[in-house]
């Protein structure tokens, strides 16, 4: 949308290249300054923030150089653009003086989040050789490490290197060219390198005027999207929302909540102005998010919304997990791809408190279907009777959900006690180990197993009950499920 277009459809007043500097709560205007320096004060009766966010600068000496890129606009992926074609032709022109082989540009993102998997993907795409470093020991901070991890085989099995667990700690001019040089004493040489270490909301103007911020950093508003100034709004990545899981403000960049976020500020402030009171059926209210996104990395899809393993635990929630591997739509119908979903619920209600999938594409379809039943407050035992689309090129008739709701329910009823791999692992470390038993067939098991694992393949089980031991614990497991007894 252009502004020209923009400005003849709603007949708004639009003002690009411009800033605004100031804002004047007590006479209701905003300073504002113009590309050619210009100034001039607008006055308001109803103000609507949404400066967004801005990228996280971290502390690192030398990267204030001109082939170091952030990616956040579309203007910086025209500049990222620009500057590999241009970088791309020297070298071919250099090729075809000296008659030798082209030796690939070499990138370096910093930063393993959506914005660095997905600048590696089009870089790895480009033919650039990419290396990517990630301070924490995974990718994907968003979700759990299980969930994230078929993400960085996809990258790894694409010919990008992931550095985990390691830091930049400064950028050097080293043998005619750059490189990083990281905490561990990595040296990366690189032609262009990509930092995406985050980003936090853009409070400077808010905080400068007075305007109160939440817990998070950002601009604390009610569910009208009103700030601490009734005559000032905020909404979008600089805002706070509310989590429906979590119950308390919290703040997360995404576009879809600032999207609503937006239309619930513009309305309400329009009300205001014809007088109407909070009461108005016409006011909109912000019921709050889930932080539902999704990333693809070389053909590897991820999905989260609502809490993940880790936040239920920093949050102190009481939670059970139930992991459900499938396919992407009917197995006998040809081009399934394999998928893991895994839901998070309360043992004692079996309400629905997050989940995370990874795999193949219709990742997204399964986490949408959840997410809509994590804000209608459903239960696992909602999930059994879930009546989904089905047809064998885009679904199963028992689809990836409505078996994650068997399990989990048979779970909560008593029927089938489980263990989850981490479980499993502590339980193996323990005093008292208790005896796996792999079901799967000799051929699966022969292709890979856990250590120490009996193989007693299901079809023989009831045969064999009697070498099951009846004086400890017993964990049974075939592809990916773990059940206990």
């Amino acid at each position: 949308m252009t502004s020209d277009v923009f400005s003849r459809r709603f007949h708004l007043d639009i003002r690009t290249e411009t800033s605004v500097t100031a804002i004047d709560r007590r006479a209701r205007t905003v300073t504002c300054r113009r590309a050619d320096g210009a100034s001039e004060d607008i006055a308001y009766d109803r103000l609507v923030l949404a400066p967004g966010t801005v990228g996280i600068t971290p502390p690192i000496p030398g990267l204030g150089r001109d082939n170091i890129f952030t990616l956040r606009t579309v203007p910086d992926v025209d500049e990222i653009t620009a500057f590999l074609e241009a970088a791309q032709a020297r070298d071919t022109e250099a090729v075809e003086a000296q008659r030798r082989t082209i030796a690939p540009l070499r990138a370096v993102v910093i930063g393993g989040g959506y914005i660095g998997l997905e600048a590696a993907e089009q870089l790895l795409r480009r033919g650039l050789r990419v290396t990517l470093v990630e301070m924490a020991d995974q990718l994907m901070l968003a979700m759990d490490p299980e969930m994230s991890l078929p993400l960085q085989e996809a990258l790894e099995k694409a010919g990008c290197e992931v550095v985990l667990s390691d830091a930049v700690s400064e950028v050097v001019d080293a043998d005619g060219g750059t490189e990083v040089r990281t905490r561990l004493g990595r040296r990366i040489p690189f032609d262009i390198a990509i930092l995406a270490v985050g980003v936090r909301p853009n409070v400077h103007l808010a905080e400068e005027a007075g305007i109160e911020l939440g817990r998070t950093g950002a601009i604390r508003v009610d569910e009208f999207q009103r700030t601490s100034d009734p005559c000032i709004y905020a909404a979008g990545d600089a805002a706070e929302t509310m989590h429906l899981v979590l119950g308390k403000p919290v703040n997360i960049p995404l576009a879809g909540p600032a999207n609503k976020a937006g239309r619930i500020a513009g309305a309400n402030a329009a009300l205001d102005l014809e007088g109407a009171s909070d009461n108005d059926p016409r006011r909109l209210r912000f019921r709050g998010v889930l932080g539902t996104a999704g990333v693809r990395v070389c053909q590897t899809l991820a999905c989260v919304t609502g809490l993940t393993e880790a936040q239920a635990r920093r949050e102190g929630a009481s939670f059970a997990v139930t992991y459900m591997p499938g396919t992407s739509h009917a197995g006998y119908y040809p081009g399934a791809g394999q998928m893991t979903l895994k839901v998070l619920y309360e043992p004692d209600s079996g309400r629905l408190l997050g989940a995370q999938a990874v795999g193949a594409d219709g990742v997204d379809k399964r986490i949408d279907v959840l997410a809509t039943a994590i804000a209608a407050g459903m239960t696992v035992e909602d999930l059994e009777h879930l009546d989904l689309c089905y047809a064998p090129p885009f679904g199963s008739a028992k689809d990836l959900q409505i078996e994650t709701g068997f399990a989990a329910s048979n779970i909560r009823r008593g029927l089938m006690p489980s263990v989850t791999p981490a479980e499993l692992l502590d339980e193996l470390n323990s005093d008292d180990p208790p005896t796996v038993i792999d079901v799967r067939t000799k051929h699966e098991f022969d292709s890979g197993h856990l250590e120490g694992a009996v193989n007693i393949p299901l079809d023989e089980f009831r045969g064999r009950l009697d070498e099951v031991p009846t004086d400890g614990p017993v964990v049974v497991y075939c592809g990916c499920l773990l059940y206990t007894s």
